[in-house]
């Protein structure tokens, strides 16, 4: 494992969650690669309970996994595995998105969050606007059980998607304003296709991103 700065003490498991996140997304920790610990404590400057809570985290979202007597280890991912996931999260905002006609008023604050994201002028404008448009658009889901399913979704690439992931950006501004277009037609299928095909567009782009980074277990690897 490469060095890692200490983060600050006063971050949570959460901040942990997110530190190994990046590890494993970078490629520095592999799959099948035992987390010990200690060693992961000691590298963020943190007691052993954040880190533990970190690990459970991450093993209920499946990015690692946990095993009585054994410890913690990195689950392999593969390039079907990435679209299997993007496929997951275009299915759950696209009934998001049907939902979301029953309400029009609240509908309209999305048409206008998602034409704010597909004009974004830098990549963290772009990323901020998409997590305010997303949680607008889950909330739409209809009750408090889809929110907390979608919330629980936890996303491959740490940190600012559009920084990571060559090319997302620019997926994400040609298809948020057909989206937005097609949801104020009132063309639903149309705004769930469009959304769709971002995200399976930005799924390849992940598992090129992986596979670059030495993170994406291959066939042969698996």
């Amino acid at each position: 494992m490469s060095d890692v700065a200490p983060i600050d003490r006063s971050s949570t498991s959460d901040r942990v969650a997110a530190e190994v996140r990046r590890l494993i997304w970078k490629g520095e920790l592999t799959a099948g690669e035992r987390l010990n610990q200690d060693e992961l404590a000691a590298r963020f400057g943190v007691s052993r309970i954040p880190v533990r809570e970190a690990l459970i985290a991450l093993a209920y979202a499946g990015v690692i996994s946990m095993a009585p007597h054994r410890g913690a280890f990195v689950e392999p991912v593969t390039a079907e595995a990435v679209a299997d996931i993007y496929e997951l999260y275009a299915r759950v905002d696209g009934f998001a998105i049907a939902k979301a006609v029953e309400r029009r008023a609240e509908l309209d604050q999305l048409i206008v969050e998602f034409r704010a994201a597909g004009s974004a002028t830098s990549n963290d404008e772009l990323f901020d606007s998409i997590i305010t448009a997303r949680r607008h658009l889950h909330l739409l889901g209809g009750s408090p059980r889809f929110d907390a399913v979608a919330r629980g979704l936890v996303g491959l690439v740490p940190g600012n998607f559009f920084d990571e992931v060559m090319g997302a950006a620019a997926v994400a501004r040609q298809r948020l304003p057909l989206i937005a277009a097609a949801l104020e037609d009132g063309r639903i299928d149309d705004a769930v296709a469009h959304y769709a095909t971002m995200l399976r567009d930005q799924a390849g782009l992940v598992v090129t991103s992986m596979r670059a980074n030495g993170a994406l277990t291959e066939p042969e690897d698996a």
